[in-house]
C-alpha cells in the first residue's frame, strides 16, 4: 500500500524464479497478450491508501515492467473475464510474497 506516488520506489522487492511458480501461472505469463509487452493495469486513486504491485519479467527476450494499481477493488469493481488471469497472476505473487517474508 502506498499513500503517494512517490513511496512505489521504496518499496521492497522480492525475486522469484520460474521453478518458484505453479505452471498455471507460468503459462499466463508466457501466453497471455497482456504480459507480451510492458503496461499498466488496474486504476490509479480508487482508494486512500492506494494498492500497488509492480512486476518485472526478466528472460532471454528482455525485460518487460508491470504496475497493477488497485489491483483488488479495480477487479471486483470493474473487471472483466479477460482481466481474471492478469488478477491470478498478481493475487498469486502477492500470497507468494507474504509467505516468503513470514
Amino acid at each position: 500500500m502506498i499513500r503517494n506516488m512517490e513511496e512505489r520506489n521504496t518499496l521492497e522487492m522480492v525475486k522469484f524464479d520460474i521453478k518458484d511458480l505453479p505452471r498455471n501461472i507460468v503459462k499466463i505469463i508466457k501466453t497471455h497478450k497482456a504480459f507480451s509487452k510492458s503496461r499498466i493495469f488496474g486504476e490509479k486513486d480508487l482508494g486512500e491508501p492506494q494498492e500497488y504491485e509492480k512486476l518485472i519479467i526478466t528472460d532471454d527476450k528482455g525485460t518487460k515492467v508491470f504496475e497493477y494499481y488497485n489491483k483488488g477493488i479495480y477487479y471486483m469493481k470493474m473487471g472483466t473475464e479477460a482481466d481474471r488471469p492478469i488478477f491470478q497472476v498478481f493475487a498469486y505473487l502477492m500470497m507468494k510474497r507474504r509467505k516468503k517474508s513470514v
